[in-house]
């Protein structure tokens, strides 16, 4: 665990999860079968070959927050066929996480999954894990109206929609720039790593300096950093 900018974690009354490679490992390759899947269906509704699928894809997702935004603002793409197609994946790899399941239980205050994914993903993935029972709802991609993260229209229709109080509320996230606009308005934010970021020390020379000082710890294992959150508090 880094810790880059302190805060004190004991007043935390709302915890926001992201998905996927956040509550389960990025090793078990599910987003790269989704990433995949993505890929298929731009070839095959735009008709275009995989390597022109590839980058239209990446380009969307820098440009747009999302492939799907992308799609949908230049080519019309009903979001749900998108993400019945994307999604329908196996998702075998992942095991029950009886450890996670433990922190979360221990953890108070109500928390959330807000994904940019679908709602149905969120659910077969958090069933999987063994922690549905935990999360007080999914705020996924259509609850926001299919506007992603990191735009803060979507952070704002999340707190709207929730109640939320950002100066009580930590976010957990895999990718460093959807942590900016949380910060901003008064979230704890938490980068958890994964096998795309090499390594902390390499990570953190990677990061921009815009990123870096919205991010207040960076860790490997979120099981690991939950129990230990528990821990302080209980003291």
């Amino acid at each position: 665990m880094k810790k880059i900018n302190p805060v004190n974690l004991k007043d935390i009354r709302y915890w926001i999860f992201d998905l996927d490679n956040t509550l389960y490992p990025s090793e078990s390759n599910l987003f790269s079968k989704i990433d995949e899947r993505m890929k298929k269906f731009i070839m095959k509704n735009l008709s275009l070959d995989h390597e022109q699928a590839y980058r239209l894809q990446k380009k969307y997702y820098l440009d747009y927050g999302t492939t799907l935004n992308g799609l949908m603002l230049n080519h019309s793409i009903n979001p749900i066929n998108f993400l019945d197609y994307v999604h329908n994946i196996n998702i075998d790899n992942i095991e029950p996480n009886f450890k996670l399941n433990n922190a979360l239980k221990k953890l108070k205050g109500t928390k959330y999954v807000y994904t940019n994914g679908s709602k149905n993903h969120a659910i077969r993935v958090l069933k999987k894990l063994n922690i549905f029972e935990h999360f007080n709802d999914i705020f996924d991609i259509e609850a926001a109206n299919f506007i992603p993260k990191p735009k803060i229209e979507s952070l704002h229709k999340l707190i709207n929609n929730y109640k939320i109080e950002p100066i009580k509320a930590a976010f957990f996230e895999d990718i460093s720039r959807n942590l900016i606009n949380p910060k901003k308005i008064g979230f704890k934010t938490v980068l958890v790593l994964n096998k795309s970021h090499s390594d902390i020390k390499n990570k953190l020379f990677s990061l921009k300096e815009v990123e870096r000082k919205y991010i207040d710890y960076i860790i490997k294992d979120i099981t690991k950093f939950l129990y230990k959150i528990n821990l302080d508090i209980s003291n």
